[in-house]
């Protein structure tokens, strides 16, 4: 993050939701649940024009297997998952640009079904209508869930 940036702020009457990180990841029961983090906006740091977490998916998934399976149960979460890397599941991120008034959502293509989006809008309380949504190879899970 670019600490000159640290001007841009959303602007009054910003439409409500947050900016983070997520992973489409396998609840206890196998199906499909949310994890990562939100911030509100007025908590968000700059990066160029846009305002985001600032932590990554590498640090929270250092993070989240520091924490252990309790951690995971309680948040009705695969302990599996601390067998796994970040890179092994689908994943992405919600920005957002003062400007345009706008999120943009950057994630691997298979958030984009409409279960899951769902998830998406859920966690960062944001409408669907406010976000436009960009494939961003970057997010390409490359292990053990590559299909999922």
């Amino acid at each position: 993050m670019d600490p000159n940036d640290a001007n841009i702020t959303p602007p009054k009457g910003a439409p409500g939701g947050k900016v983070g990180f997520f992973w489409i990841v396998p609840d206890r029961l196998g199906h499909d649940a949310i994890l990562g983090e939100a911030f509100d906006l007025a908590k968000a740091e700059t990066y160029g024009e846009a305002l985001t977490h600032p932590l990554g998916h590498y640090d929270y998934w250092t993070l989240m297997k520091a924490r252990g399976p309790a951690w995971l149960r309680a948040r009705n979460l695969s302990g599996s998952l601390l067998t796994t890397e970040y890179e092994d599941w689908p994943r992405g991120r919600l920005v957002f640009f003062p400007a345009q008034e706008r999120f943009t959502l950057l994630a691997d293509r298979r958030i984009f079904r409409s279960s899951r989006l769902n998830l998406v809008w859920a966690m960062f309380q944001v409408a669907e209508h406010r976000v436009d949504l960009r494939r961003d190879g970057h997010y390409m899970p490359i292990g053990r869930s590559a299909s999922a």
